[in-house]
């Protein structure tokens, strides 16, 4: 007698729905096919190519707290999994700053004058803290002062969110900071060197890298699901999804041809924005629900990816731009991770970042105005000459990051409230859960989707991968 076979949709072939692929389809009898709306595969976590030259949406780094994580990382990557001693900056007032802060460097760079005052901020500030802290600016000020809070936190975060950080909710602070104070950055600053493996997460100076890019280990992925028996479809951005009230039924997506397929399966797995989950209901939720999915926001980014005429710009890995005479947030040096990034040594491949709400006239900017104002605001930093910069490319991603304002928390509580119906609705990932996380997490969340369907077949009793944010240290947000 045959058994039939579980059939499994996920939608979203980044981080969260290829480790979800690969760990189903070693469950015996389930299919898998992975939907994605882009033309590649990797998500957030991809590296774009251009004539040669590879840039990520951003610097990633394969750094976790999980043993689960790295051994998957490992069994995956082994062959072409480099480590590297990180190296990086803040850029501030003219001035370059290690990250994680060193007192030395600190002092050299504002002065004892500054140094002192900051020090006496800190004093106050935890002396008589702000009471019920609402605010992320409440947060950090309770934690570091409100001296290192201008210095260090306001103007790179405001940059990122586009929120004044009186208008962003505690929960964020609280998400990325767990557990550190400026009294712990002295400590490790001085005596870090004794204590690595006990530091946190951005204290620890070691991570790993793919030779060609974060993206390459998910190409790799995708051909290990491919290979497992599983299906990637590419160009199939999800329309609808119809359900009974009780569970999902289909997934209707649109295809590369202009019309449109429908999936139906027993599971579904979700890395799409919350807002457009909701939006893609067949019947439509409520209106109270609706209108809480459209109350969520997204920040998007824009790489600006640019080929300059230098064999050396920066030693670092990526600068926090602190400044605020300039729109970039952060620099990426493609060069840093691998020589293998650029493809003639002698330039650099530089991905300059810049954040924006997708309705701005910043994000309407073509990509040539948007290369000269990267060009520009190097040579405005010092960096480097606008002359130097001899070719680019631009990657626009709409939904970057989950904004968390300070009504998110309700908004996303009405939204998770209502899908719970669907018992076989599954969401993972940074938007498929409107949890701003790191790469690691990600694949945690899809490794805990998966859990939960075994847990019904019979496959465990319990849950194995804890769910918990392991995030020690000072997280900058972007």
């Amino acid at each position: 007698m045959s058994i039939q076979k579980k059939q499994a949709v996920i939608i979203g072939a980044g981080p969260a729905g290829l480790t979800a692929g690969i760990e189903l389809l070693k469950i015996e009898h389930v299919d898998v096919t992975v939907l994605e709306r882009d033309n590649v595969i990797g998500g957030l976590a991809r590296t774009n190519e251009y004539k040669g030259y590879r840039y990520d949406i951003g610097p990633h780094h394969f750094i976790t707290d999980s043993d689960a994580v790295m051994a998957w990382w490992l069994d995956m990557m082994a062959d072409d999994f480099h480590p590297h001693k990180r190296y990086t900056r803040i850029h501030y007032k003219n001035h370059f700053f290690n990250y994680p802060l060193e007192p030395l460097n600190v002092i050299m760079g504002l002065s004892f004058f500054e140094c002192i005052r900051s020090v006496l901020s800190y004093v106050r500030a935890r002396i008589f803290p702000i009471k019920k802290p609402k605010t992320f600016q409440d947060w950090i000020t309770n934690r570091f002062g409100s001296r290192l809070f201008d210095m260090f936190f306001k103007t790179y975060t405001e940059k990122v969110w586009g929120i004044a950080c009186d208008k962003i909710s505690a929960d964020w602070a609280a998400q990325r900071i767990k557990g550190f104070s400026l009294s712990q950055a002295m400590f490790y600053a001085f005596f870090g060197r004794w204590f690595k493996k006990n530091a946190p997460r951005t204290i620890q100076d070691t991570f790993y890298y793919p030779s060609l890019g974060a993206g390459s280990f998910w190409e790799r992925a995708a051909k290990r699901l491919t290979k497992m028996g599983g299906t990637i479809q590419l160009n199939h951005g999800v329309q609808k999804l119809e359900h009974d009230g009780a569970r999902i039924v289909a997934v209707i997506a649109s295809d590369a041809k202009g019309g449109q397929e429908r999936f139906e399966a027993d599971e579904f797995f979700s890395t799409m924005p919350l807002q457009a989950l909701i939006h893609a209901l067949d019947p439509l939720p409520s209106e109270e629900i609706i209108v809480a999915a459209k109350a969520l926001q997204y920040r998007g980014l824009i790489t600006v990816n640019l080929v300059i005429n230098k064999d050396t710009v920066i030693p670092d890995h990526w600068l926090y731009v602190h400044e605020k005479s300039v729109r970039m947030g952060r620099i990426g040096n493609m060069n840093n991770f691998s020589l293998k990034m650029v493809a003639d040594q002698n330039h650099t491949a530089l991905s300059l970042e810049y954040f924006a709400f997708v309705n701005e006239p910043f994000w309407k900017l073509s990509d040539a105005e948007l290369i000269k104002i990267g060009a520009q605001e190097l040579e405005q930093l010092k960096l480097v000459k606008a002359s130097d910069v001899i070719d680019g490319m631009v990657v626009k991603t709409s939904e970057a990051y989950p904004v968390y304002d300070q009504n998110y928390h309700q908004h996303v509580a009405a939204v998770l409230g209502y899908l719970k119906q669907f018992s076989n609705l599954y969401l993972m990932g940074r938007n498929g859960m409107h949890r701003y996380n790191n790469m690691d997490v990600a694949m945690l969340s899809a490794m805990h989707a998966v859990n939960e369907l075994k847990k019904t077949l019979g496959e465990i009793k319990k849950q194995p991968v804890r769910m918990k944010q392991r995030r020690k240290g000072v997280q900058p947000s972007a």
